[in-house]
């Protein structure tokens, strides 16, 4: 392993739905934020930013492998970026061995001025074992921290879910005297990302589309400290009124963010204003100036499936992959001097993913297929600069251009790092992350004097591992409320919520908690009076110095009508959901799916008959994510079930 500059070397989640820099933003459950010590604040204020490359980054023309240039231009003899004239690659650092010189893109200027300062570092050859080349299955084994391998293929959690709920337990779904701000911020992308999933809380996204890139950001920029009276008739103005009224803790997320965001300032006007990228990172180094804690932000840039015009026909510089590689280029740059330029850049990591790399060889429309192992990249000034793993090896692909085991570092090693040397993860939180194989296994991208001291590691336990939490209808006119516990720690009682609208919640039951304990512990109590029809239950549990952790819901629907049966199953389901009806008599009715905020996903007309029908009910078009489905009659019967929808 070579690297260059090797700087100073002698050493979850509820959410939150919000729109920023022109693109939507959601936030994720408030937790527990401070490490252990004072000593500890440099490692406590840090922050990594994910940045998605949507579609499958084509590697091959963002790093020409220069020892290769002769197999390189063979096998792209259309796409191949010049090696010589003026529109030849930049040689990005002759120091380094011939087997991992590389030639950057001739448009990524930005990135080779950062890479001179020392602050880029580049991972080569990244991806999972057995990889799948679907965009959305290979995008969710990436989020979820999985890979191709029967064990790790249907992960229904997402790894930033995972880190946030196990790092930051406490003060859940509202902002807090310790922690303002929300840990996780999604910005870029209208579709609920799949990585900050956890088990008892799926995210709710705002879906904002049609939105320029800086049209949020310059509305939120035009607030000012007053609080708004009015709302622009416009897409922003409503989502904005949204945030404002929707619920208490939306709208104490929503002050605080429109509070920081106000507060902060960004150092220059260096940021392309047309750019989608520059203006995402432009509201992270705006929101991070004014004081915003959040640790995660996820950040998204599609249009990197390059099947088919991927240059110019006539110049391979040209087109719509350097058009791409452009924006990175100059957005990153713009950030890491705006970060700088603020006096906050030893805060900030970046890191750079795309779901896999591109095929090998060119396919004859001036683009490349889907392939395999990518490169990822990650930014800052507290990275050791230089290049970790070899070029791949172009006589390695087969003839259609596949590479064939050039797989040199599994991605969940560099999450595993960030996670631990740089946000200060313990060995117990990367584990539950479920990155446990990765611990002892890190890459050193990171400056040593600046891996985190594991005397600051987060250790926070679980005050409860929660084995399950069940709500059963009993003879139609109870509830029972089952629980279990495999573990205990500091845990003082329960307490069981009900609430009609799965929004707003009433003590139901307090239930003495057992203190500590390392045995399962079985709990129950009975509902004697529900509420008519659908009733929402959830548990909460407080520890002995008040912290609270809400867990799961559960939907339960009481029906008052006498020969009236309904089943729905599978639960999760993938492609269908099938609904068994038994009544008396013909009626119509509707199917419907809301999202945990309430909102309306799908609906359909549906016919039932006397005696037993079954309904096909698709549900291919809805993304991944908790749900309530409802059958509802024109005759007054109704039934309501919470189901999972997980893609397999």
């Amino acid at each position: 392993m070579n690297r260059r500059n090797f700087f100073k070397i002698a050493t979850p989640l509820a959410a939150t739905p919000l729109v920023l820099g022109g693109t939507p933003i959601r936030t994720f459950a408030n937790q527990r934020l401070l490490q252990n010590t004072i000593d500890c604040e440099e490692v406590a204020e840090r922050i990594l930013v994910v940045i998605h490359f949507k579609g499958g980054n084509d590697g091959l023309n963002t790093l020409i492998p220069i020892e290769q240039y002769s197999d390189y231009i063979n096998r792209r003899p259309t796409l191949a970026i010049p090696d010589s004239g003026i529109k030849s690659y930049i040689d990005l650092d002759s120091t380094l061995p011939l087997e991992q010189q590389v030639g950057l893109h001739p448009v990524m200027t930005g990135f080779k001025s950062l890479y001179d300062e020392g602050k880029v570092s580049i991972i080569q050859n990244t991806g999972y074992e057995l990889p799948n080349l679907s965009h959305f299955k290979s995008s969710e084994l990436w989020f979820s921290g999985g890979d191709g391998t029967t064990d790790n293929f249907n992960i229904p959690t997402g790894w930033m879910g995972r880190y946030l709920n196990r790092s930051y337990r406490g003060y859940v779904g509202r902002p807090s005297e310790v922690m303002a701000d929300p840990p996780g911020i999604q910005l870029g992308d209208s579709k609920q990302s799949v990585g900050f999933l956890s088990e008892s809380e799926f995210s709710v996204a705002i879906n904002l589309t049609g939105q320029d890139p800086t049209g949020f950001y310059n509305q939120v920029n035009e607030i000012g400290t007053a609080p708004m009276d009015s709302f622009p008739t416009s897409q922003y103005g409503s989502e904005l009124e949204y945030i404002t009224n929707v619920e208490s803790s939306v709208s104490l997320y929503a002050q605080r963010i429109t509070q920081v965001f106000n507060q902060g300032l960004n150092s220059h006007t260096n940021y392309d204003s047309s750019s989608d990228l520059g203006n995402q990172l432009k509201t992270v180094a705006r929101l991070v100036s004014g004081g915003c804690k959040t640790k995660l932000y996820l950040l998204n840039l599609p249009g990197f499936d390059t099947h088919a015009q991927q240059s110019e026909a006539t110049d391979p510089i040209e087109g719509r992959h350097a058009l791409l590689l452009k924006e990175i280029s100059d957005a990153i740059k713009a950030f890491q001097d705006d970060l700088s330029g603020l006096g906050i850049e030893d805060k900030v990591l970046t890191v750079t993913f795309s779901e896999f790399g591109r095929n090998a060889n060119e396919n004859g429309a001036l683009g490349t297929d889907h392939g395999t192992v990518a490169p990822m990249f990650v930014f800052g000034s507290a990275v050791n600069a230089g290049i970790i793993g070899n070029n791949p090896i172009l006589n390695n692909a087969d003839a259609s251009g596949q590479y064939q085991g050039e797989l040199q570092h599994d991605y969940r090693q560099v999450y595993a790092t960030l996670l631990q040397d740089w946000l200060g993860a313990s060995d117990t939180v990367i584990a539950e992350t479920q990155f446990n194989p990765y611990i002892g296994n890190k890459i050193p991208f990171i400056q040593q004097d600046a891996i985190a001291d594991p005397d600051c590691y987060l250790t926070n336990i679980l005050p409860i591992t929660l084995t399950s939490f069940t709500a059963e209808v009993v003879d139609n006119d109870k509830v029972a409320l089952k629980w279990q516990t495999a573990t205990e720690i500091n845990n003082a009682f329960f307490i069981i919520e009900r609430s009609k609208d799965g929004i707003t919640f009433e003590d139901l039951f307090e239930v003495p908690g057992a203190g500590n304990s390392s045995i399962p512990i079985n709990y129950s109590e009975m509902d004697e009076t529900p509420l008519p029809g659908t009733s929402y239950y959830r548990l909460k549990q407080v520890d002995f110095d008040g912290r609270e952790n809400r867990h799961n819901v559960e939907v339960v629907t009481l029906s008052d009508k006498e020969g009236f049966i309904v089943e729905m199953y599978p639960n999760p389901a993938d492609r269908f959901i099938y609904i068994g009806v038994t009544i008396s008599g013909d009626a119509k009715g509707t199917v419907e799916v809301y999202s945990m905020n309430g909102q309306v996903v799908k609906s359909v007309s549906v016919d039932v008959y006397d005696g037993y029908s079954k309904i096909p009910f698709n549900v291919s078009d809805i993304p991944s994510g908790q749900y309530a489905v409802q059958l509802r009659l024109d005759n007054g019967y109704f039934y309501t079930s919470k189901h999972v929808i997980r893609r397999s």
